[in-house]
């Protein structure tokens, strides 16, 4: 009996090292990793063996990140299913399932013995022993001032002026090791027991993302005992300003930023100060829209602009551009980055101011300080087709329409025109007005034509004296125009409309097809795309709906059609004096004889003048 006992071992032990020529842990996970399992924890991965686990019977690779293996225990005739999810170079997570006895070895496979895991449990956090530092970049980029919180050592906010996070990249450093540490500068509040004062100095880990969540791991340089070398930070996409620490050497402590064991509360700063060495135009002041960015917020005042953007909801970033020098339209403006660390030179190119916006465009980041370097043209990504970029204002005063008149329109486009009641329910029932004939309808008809007025379905009837038998309507959309010009040989117009649910300013292609026809597009948002000509009416050219309008002009209508293409959008279309000069301010420099012809002209002029003057007065008289 004792014999045949000895013969089974042995198969057992055989089949085992059989099983395990066929199991090879990969390189990655392979070597001293060290654990917080509710005691400090060693754990050392070779080609085959893990410890305290056994030998590697079986193996199955997803995607070469997770990895599913089973181990078998020999002194206690077992088999384990171990989950390893590989998150860097430096940081593992494991789960595990309890030993389980199986009658026959040969079905020890993943599928078979992994059904005890429970996908529910804690994940545990294997940092390497021997850690490789990574560039911490991607794990955070930045200068912040923070406030603290520690809730297993005090209640409240520790927020002093001086507390820091400083995580920068010095370029181009040959000491790479430089790059893939940070500094954090505790201060201690008067008052608050658990606070300290004390910098800490990490080395990355690597970072990775479970959905939202951006966890990152790091090494204290300066702790020689492994239970406090070892910490997991914590960000979320939806809330970048806060981070989420764990006190203790594993990541499965923290679940959200808010409930973390320590929480920092950051607020990004500037590290460096630069002096204005020029100053902007003065019609640039205020407060405007760039289109070119999210619809950021831009405030410009005679030698900054600050521009602060919204990639979310709660979430911003603030860039701000000091002016150093200025030639021609070029402004060579340092930027202190969104991050803070550094600064580098970027230069702009401005068109002149008119109406509510700025035409620029913008070269590409240069670290060197040099006008010559950084406003060069080859700076500027001149490709085959572009255009200027636009601050729009943020509070706009209405302008003259460069389209006015009454027009019949047809419409064609993803998103058209509808009939719609602005203001929503009426206070009172609008009473039923008999139509011969409805049309759709857009007009410019202000006393100074400064608004668009469109009606999807407007009465066209009469009565018997001329005059509109609807007049309780209301048009569908009011737009203001706010600016207007002419680029790579179209005609560009900017509305404004507050109740626009998707963005109130709207961009808008125009030309004048007949003596009496005008053609227009309207742009999915603030700004027009290269692709976009009068004729665009669907997404792949960034319109939404194109309309072709007729004038119609009746005669109690009383609003005169104009066009004007934008070729001069600096000129005044509200100044209704025009100075002609005759030809008497010619310049000195001109010939004698040309001086002469212009001495003739002024006196046979004047003599016209005079005449007219005595018949005007002879007239009078009798």
């Amino acid at each position: 009996m004792a014999k045949l006992i000895y013969v089974a071992i042995i198969a057992l032990t055989v089949a085992s090292k059989c099983l395990a020529l066929q199991c090879t842990t990969p390189t990655i996970i392979r070597g001293a990793w060290f654990s917080w399992e509710n005691k400090n924890t060693l754990t050392e991965i070779d080609a085959t063996t893990m410890t305290n686990r056994g030998t590697c019977v079986d193996i199955k690779d997803d995607y070469h990140v997770n990895y599913t293996m089973v181990f078998h225990r020999e002194q206690e005739n077992c088999f384990i299913c171990v989950k390893i999810l590989v998150r860097t170079v430096n940081i593992l997570e494991k789960m595990e399932s309890p030993c389980i006895s199986l009658p026959d070895p040969n079905v020890a496979t993943v599928d078979r013995v992994c059904q005890a895991l429970d996908p529910h449990q804690q994940l545990i956090t294997l940092f390497s022993e021997n850690y490789v530092p990574v560039n911490c970049r991607s794990s955070l980029e930045g200068v912040w001032n923070f406030a603290y919180q520690n809730r297993f050592k005090f209640t409240g906010e520790c927020r002093h002026p001086d507390a820091q996070i400083r995580s920068c990249q010095t370029a181009g450093s040959q000491f790479l090791i430089t790059n893939q540490k940070f500094n954090i500068t505790y201060k201690k509040c008067e008052g608050m027991l658990g606070t300290f004062d004390g910098v800490v100095e990490y080395s990355c880990l690597g970072d990775w993302f479970v959905g939202k969540n951006h966890y990152f791991a790091v090494a204290n340089t300066k702790e020689s005992r492994k239970d406090e070398k070892y910490r997991c930070f914590l960000k979320n996409r939806d809330d970048d300003l806060f981070i989420g620490v764990s006190i203790t050497a594993e990541c499965n402590t923290l679940k959200t930023v808010e409930k973390s064991p320590e929480r920092l509360h950051i607020r990004p700063v500037k590290s460096e100060i630069v002096e204005p060495g020029c100053r902007l135009p003065q019609n640039f002041s205020g407060e405007w829209i760039n289109t070119a960015n999210i619809d950021a917020d831009v405030f410009i005042n005679e030698t900054h602009i600050i521009e602060t953007h919204y990639p979310d909801e709660g979430r911003y970033r603030r860039t701000i551009y000091v002016c150093k020098e200025q030639k021609d339209t070029r402004v060579l403006m340092a930027r202190l980055t969104v991050d803070g660390c550094q600064k580098d030179y970027v230069c702009f190119d401005f068109v002149p101011q008119h109406h509510n916006l700025i035409r620029y465009r913008k070269g590409v980041a240069v670290i060197k300080d040099d006008f010559s370097t950084v406003c060069s043209w080859v700076q500027f990504q001149n490709k085959v087709k572009w255009r200027y970029d636009l601050f729009l204002k943020k509070n706009p005063v209405p302008i003259k329409c460069p389209v006015a008149g009454k027009f019949n329109f047809t419409q064609k486009g993803d998103v058209p025109f509808e009939t719609r009641i602005l203001g929503g329910v009426t206070l009172s029932p609008r009473p039923n007005v008999y139509c011969k004939e409805n049309i759709s309808d857009f007009s410019v008809c202000d006393e100074e034509q400064k608004e668009i007025a469109i009606d999807q379905n407007y009465c066209l009837s009469v009565d018997h004296r001329g005059k509109p038998l609807d007049i309780y309507s209301d048009p569908d959309y009011k737009m203001k125009c706010i600016g207007f010009w002419k680029e790579n040989l179209k005609s560009y117009l900017i509305t404004f409309d507050e109740l626009d649910p998707f963005s109130k300013y709207r961009c808008w292609v125009y030309q004048r097809a007949d003596l009496n026809r005008v053609l227009m597009s309207q742009a999915i948002g603030p700004f027009c795309d290269l692709k976009q000509t009068v004729n665009s009416y669907n997404y792949t050219e960034g319109a939404t709906v194109a309309v072709e309008m007729e004038e119609y002009e009746r005669e109690r209508d009383q609003c005169p059609m104009y066009f004007d293409d934008g070729s001069n959008p600096h000129l005044n279309p509200e100044s209704h004096i025009i100075q002609f000069d005759f030809g008497y301010f010619k310049s000195s420099s001109s010939s004698t004889t040309t001086t002469t012809t212009t001495r003739y002209q002024m006196h046979y002029h004047l003599k016209v003048l005079f005449t007219c003057l005595l018949i005007e007065l002879t007239r009078i008289c009798i």
